[in-house]
């Protein structure tokens, strides 16, 4: 059974995760976006990165709301 502690270690854990997610994420835009991959391939990458980008944004949400919906002790497991 998960506990409060377990939640909130959980919680943090997805928030650093999000968080270095998009430093990462925005320091590669720049970079295309500064003209380091120009043309069509360059497009792509930007275009494949604001997709990859919201997808994990919206994975991170989604297990955020995950955790908000735990009651710790009822039936929550992270083993």
């Amino acid at each position: 059974m998960a506990t409060q502690e377990h939640i909130d270690e959980a919680r943090r854990l997805i928030e650093r995760l999000r968080d270095h997610h998009a430093n990462e994420v925005v320091a590669l835009a720049r970079l295309v976006d500064a003209g380091a991959l120009r043309g069509a391939a360059g497009d792509r990458l930007a275009a494949d990165l604001r997709a990859w980008d919201q997808g994990l944004k919206d994975r991170f949400t989604r297990a955020l709301s995950l955790l908000d919906a735990l009651e710790p002790g009822k039936g929550a497991s992270f083993r």
